[in-house]
């Protein structure tokens, strides 16, 4: 059907159902959210299916061309290593309760990555003004309040200075400002995979992300959004990496309070849609000062893969420097531990 002539008839309907008088505001709004999701796909191209030879010859030469390799390496040697980095079409989710360093160790991540790659950071914890110090501390490996304070001496003015030599070089664009439609930031996503050909794009973190749909259900807007999430990763082809807030119940229950999938805040649907979900815990921070080895937890940092859709489960440990500024793969004692199911459930 003319795609013109299909729009003008939803027109109608929209119209009945808006001044169809014995329906409640309930169904109206059902019909009225069916009624653009036709007009929406009434638009939409032919879609046509190929044949899954196709993909395996594709498959083929991508194996045997080495420049063909779309990993991102995240320059964290454990999690390159075990994991291979990062992939075009990914939905990662980074969880964890506050003072576990979410946004420590994405700084750290896209230091590394935006050496190479162009990476967009939709920072919604911090300004822009405040992100950048992080990103300084990192470069530097001095504390945030020094330069919040102005606490530096001479010598270390002059290692800021020269960290911006690294600044200058890095492919890496911030945005601080909210949006409360997601098409707006869909469209944002999309101009600068267009413009600047950008791979990462970094949100920390979800639940401040907001929309209108679904203003007094909040358990549903945040299923919406992290289902657009997904869609922006596999439309835009990069990789979406959400930063996540834990709900409190990590520290109501007894143990070790590792983090669970179950604690994913506000919604299931995180976890659904994810393709990998990691958590960052730190046993220091509940008063745990060896682990069951015995050896100490302190500065330690672990990396817990609760979710991979491609592979296998793992753990990653990393230690921080006493600043708090750089993640480094403990070599020590970092090692990747794959899970059974009942040791999963056991968690």
């Amino acid at each position: 059907m003319n795609p013109e002539l299909k729009s003008s008839q939803i027109v109608e309907k929209l119209k009945f159902a808006l001044e169809t008088h014995h329906l409640n505001d309930v169904v109206k709004l059902d019909q009225i959210r069916n009624l653009l999701t036709e007009y929406d796909a009434s638009f939409q191209s032919e879609v046509k299916s190929e044949l899954i030879g196709k993909y395996f010859d594709e498959f083929c030469q991508n194996a045997e061309s080495q420049n063909s390799c779309n990993v991102i390496k995240t320059g964290l040697t454990a999690y390159d290593r075990s994991l291979g980095g990062l992939f075009p079409g990914e939905y990662v989710v980074i969880g964890g309760r506050p003072a576990m360093g979410k946004s420590h160790f994405l700084v750290n991540m896209v230091l590394n990555i935006a050496a190479e790659h162009e990476v967009l950071f939709y920072s919604l914890d911090l300004s822009a003004y405040m992100l950048t110090t992080k990103f300084i501390s990192s470069l530097t490996g001095f504390h945030v309040n020094d330069f919040l304070y102005q606490k530096l001496d001479e010598n270390q003015k002059k290692v800021v200075e020269l960290s911006k030599m690294e600044i200058d070089l890095l492919k890496l664009r911030i945005i601080d400002k909210q949006t409360q439609n997601m098409n707006v930031f869909k469209a944002i996503c999309k101009q600068h995979a267009e413009d600047f050909g950008v791979k990462v794009i970094i949100v920390d973190y979800l639940q401040l992300l907001s929309s209108n749909r679904y203003r007094n259900q909040r358990e549903l807007e945040i299923s919406y959004i992290s289902r657009e999430l997904k869609n922006i990763a596999r439309e835009l082809n990069v990789c979406v990496v959400a930063a996540s807030q834990l709900s409190r119940s990590v520290e109501t229950r007894g143990g070790d309070k590792r983090p669970m999938l179950s604690d994913l805040r506000e919604s299931g649907a995180i976890e659904q849609d994810a393709d990998k979900v990691f958590f960052l815990y730190r046993p220091e921070y509940y008063g745990l000062t060896v682990d069951e080895m015995g050896e100490s937890t302190k500065r330690q940092v672990e990396l817990i893969l609760a979710k991979n859709r491609n592979g296998k489960l793992a753990n990653i440990l990393f230690k921080v420097d006493p600043l708090f500024t750089t993640f480094v793969p403990d070599d020590e004692v970092n090692g990747i531990f794959t899970f059974d199911e009942d040791r999963m459930a056991e968690f």
